[in-house]
Formats: structure tokens, sequence, C-alpha cells
């Protein structure tokens, strides 16, 4: 299994395959791998891109799209997703294709599946090198970011990246978006730490991520300043509702689950310094704490899209029920 990093490198080389397997769930990375591509092939000619699924066409009209040339564009882009659900004589050609593409054609077949392991892809793998694009594991963000940071030329110190990692949490979206953001708000060829501090927008969810903490700590003075210092900063209820629900509910979780942290697949919104305390918070709380709290911010949500509230107000009453 080839490493999407490395494969972008020779993307960006100009080192262009004909035929890639990108196996995994991560829609970010699939989609990454697409503009990336879709960039080389438009730079200097045109291109035609299609996406195709065996739920809207038959193996027999998907294979002909794959054969067939375009009389007004001089290279083909085709993203198929789930080839496996070919059956047949159709499969069987469609693996030979990929074996002997056909010049200025490219293909990207996507299965979100990494561990599938139908006869597609067990005769496909002696052809093809599969990509993963997996989400990738905490542990592996730190090599993402440093990716990033080095695609926009930048330099960045160790404790800077990290930082930036403990805020965006496993989002690879939101560690891009971050970077490419910083990148673009610095001048000088070195990120330090005051190029953060610098962007009101991150130090505002830096803030955010605080008050998450000091609630999961159960600390009422700190949780107190820091939800009046974060609505003062033009920051609203609203805003914070999402992310506190968040947090009682995998507080919730882990109470129900006999304190055993199980990491989810999906993304969850919190920062990785929060994940990484939950099951420590949650011996702070009770499982009807944690129920009534989740249960109070479903009816302050109600109350900021119905009605005109006062958003310290709010926060500070909430802070004070679940906390006190």
């Amino acid at each position: 299994m080839d490493d999407i990093k490395h494969i972008l490198l020779n993307l960006k080389a100009g080192e262009i395959n004909n035929v890639y397997v990108l196996k995994g769930e991560d829609l970010f990375l699939q989609n990454f791998f697409i503009e990336q591509l879709s960039n080389k092939l438009f730079l200097d000619s045109s291109c035609s891109k299609e996406f195709l699924t065996p739920n809207e066409l038959s193996g027999k009209e998907i294979l002909d799209k794959v054969l067939s040339s375009d009389l007004f564009n001089s290279k083909k882009l085709i993203i198929l997703r789930d080839p496996q659900q070919i059956k047949g004589k159709v499969s069987k050609e469609l693996i030979s294709y990929c074996g002997q593409p056909i010049i200025n054609h490219f293909l990207v077949l996507i299965c979100d599946n990494y561990l599938d392991k139908s006869s597609f892809f067990k005769n496909l793998s002696s052809k093809i090198p599969f990509i993963n694009v997996s989400t990738p594991f905490q542990s592996q963000m730190i090599k993402w970011a440093k990716f990033f940071v080095k695609d926009n030329k930048k330099n960045i110190s160790p404790d800077v990246l990290k930082e930036i990692i403990n805020i965006c949490g496993d989002s690879l979206y939101n560690l891009k978006n971050e970077i490419d953001k910083i990148c673009l708000m610095t001048e000088e060829k070195n990120i330090k730490i005051e190029n953060i501090n610098f962007d009101s927008s991150f130090s505002r969810r830096r803030k955010r991520w605080e008050l998450m903490s000091s609630l999961g700590a159960r600390d009422l003075k700190k949780s107190i300043k820091l939800g009046k210092s974060i609505i003062d900063s033009s920051e609203t209820m609203i805003s914070l509702i999402f992310p506190m629900a968040a947090l009682f509910q995998e507080l919730l979780f882990v109470k129900m689950n006999n304190g055993t942290f199980i990491k989810p697949s999906s993304y969850i919104p919190l920062s990785t310094l929060l994940k990484n305390n939950i099951s420590n918070y949650a011996n702070n709380y009770t499982v009807e704490e944690t129920k009534v709290a989740i249960k109070e911010l479903k009816k302050i949500e109600i109350r900021q899209k119905t009605t005109n509230t006062d958003d310290e107000s709010e926060l500070i009453n909430f802070i004070y029920n679940a906390l006190g």
C-alpha cells in the first residue's frame, strides 16, 4: 500500500500514472488527491473529467466511457467509485484495461472500505499498487502538518506545529485550511508562535478549547472567566453549543462504557488535547449530570433560535448549573 504523501510529491514533480486506486474512507484525502491530479492534468491542456458509479450506470456503460476518446479534449480523467460492484466479463475487462491503459486517459478507482477483499481488488492488486486514503491516526497528524507547511514553502518549529494540531484535532480538512491561512498571513519563511497568536480566529478557537478543558476539569472559576472572555471577543452562545454538546456526549459515552473511551470512526469537533483527557474528565461527572447538561444545551439552542436572549447570561447560567 503506497503512502499518499509520496504519491502527491510525485504528482507535484510531474510523475503521473494513468491509473490510481484509492482505498479508505477519508473524503478529504480522496478529494485532495483528485484536486491535485486535476490541477496537473488541466495545467497545459484541456481535459474532460467525469464521476461515475455502478449505482447509476451499468458496467458496460462505464467501460465504454473509460475506453471512448474525447474529440474536443486531449486528456480524459474518470473517477469511478466502488468498481468492485461491477461483475462478470466487464469486471475482468476493466482489470485488464488497468494493466494497459490508453495514453492520455486517466482513471481513479475509489473504494471507501480499506479492508475490502473482493475478487476485483484481489485480481487488480497484481497490476496496480493501492493508495491508502484512510483517516490518519492522531500520531500521523504531525507528518501531515509538516507536509502542508512544506507545500506552502514555509518552515515551522515543533512547538508551534503541536499548538496548531491541538486546536485542529484529527480533521485533515481543518488542519490544511488552518496552515494555509497562517502561511498566507506570514511574510517570513519561518512561522513563529506570534504568527499564530496574531490570527484572531485562531486565538478564539484556542480560548474555546480552553473553556472545554476547564468544563471537563469541572473548574467553575476558570470556566466562568473564560466564558466571559469568549463572549466579550464577539463569540456567540450558539457557536459554543455544538462543541459543548460534543464534550458532554463524549463524557456520557465514557460513563456508559465503564470508563473506556473508544476512538470513534467519525470526526468529533473536539481538540486533540480534549480527546486525550476525556476519560479523566469523565471521573468528574455522574451519568445523570452529563445527561442534564446535554438536555439543557438543547433547551438553550431552542431559545437562541426563537427568542432574544443574552449570550453571556445563557453561558454563565449553564456553567453554574453544569459545574455547580
